[in-house]
């Protein structure tokens, strides 16, 4: 009965841990939904509610969905339990969802309430919380499907964030293909290239380019960016977006050529 008790336990504590996240961050969604609601009216709430709402219990099944895959192939007897890097990181792919919630919601005030919002959430999810997660990691440790959150986490800000460049932010919509082709990309080679060997062992300076996009959305949705901010990001837009796809093509093209070489030996 006792080698039977501790998997149990321990079975309980990961569904304990994984609802408390899921509530808060349906909580923390239900309250920012409010305040837009407050400022912008009833069908900025409900289209802000519906969206964030949608996002995060999507994220959350898909969490749910990789901690089942994760433990039947594990070896271990006990079920992975989320940590407090795995909540950062979560908490990094609602404030994604945020943005996306705000970008349907119809509103466009780069400098009102929806505009800061989306501009914190964003700080929050591409700096703070970015920041904290590797100390957090080396403290606490991570797992393979940690380690999955995580990539997923920041492929989700940076498309939310792409858009909402676009839409709020003055930005032209090419802004969004270097993003949105990572999707397609990982859709694409996944039934031949595993998803890690895909996701993972990228060069440092690609790490550099994607800092670059990253910085371009926020300089463009800054509540406070004057006339000569707005006009140095669409001057830099199109370099930044080059640079990003000719990245892509690169790691694309050297991870074909290295799963052809395994292949073939």
């Amino acid at each position: 009965m006792l080698g039977l008790s501790v998997p149990f336990e321990a079975a309980v504590n990961s569904t304990r841990r994984y609802q408390g996240i899921t509530g808060s961050l349906l909580a923390g969604g239900t309250l920012l939904g409010w305040l837009i609601g407050r400022r912008y009216g009833a069908k900025a709430h409900i289209r802000c509610q519906l969206g964030l709402s949608g996002a995060l219990i999507g994220q959350q099944s898909l969490v749910a969905l990789a901690l089942r895959r994760h433990d039947s192939g594990s070896r271990s007897a006990e079920p992975h339990a989320l940590t407090v890097v795995d909540a950062f990181t979560l908490s990094r792919a609602g404030s994604a969802g945020l943005i996306g919630a705000l970008t349907i919601t119809g509103v466009r005030d780069r400098q009102g309430l929806a505009g800061w919002m989306a501009w914190i959430a964003l700080i929050y999810g591409a700096i703070v919380s970015d920041w904290l997660d590797g100390p957090l990691a080396r403290h606490f440790g991570t797992s393979d499907v940690g380690a999955i959150f995580d990539i997923e986490a920041d492929s989700w800000l940076t498309l939310s964030s792409s858009v909402a460049a676009n839409t709020s932010g003055g930005l032209p919509r090419y802004v969004i293909a270097p993003p949105l082709l990572r999707y397609l990309r990982l859709g694409a080679l996944r039934s031949r290239i595993p998803y890690r060997q895909l996701v993972s062992g990228d060069p440092l300076w690609t790490r550099h380019i994607g800092m670059a996009q990253m910085m371009l959305f926020i300089a463009s949705l800054a509540p406070f960016a004057g006339r000569a901010t707005q006009s140095l990001v669409r001057i830099s837009a199109p370099v930044v977006v080059l640079a990003q796809l000719g990245s892509l093509a690169f790691v694309t093209w050297s991870k074909l050529i290295d799963d052809g070489d395994r292949r073939g030996s």
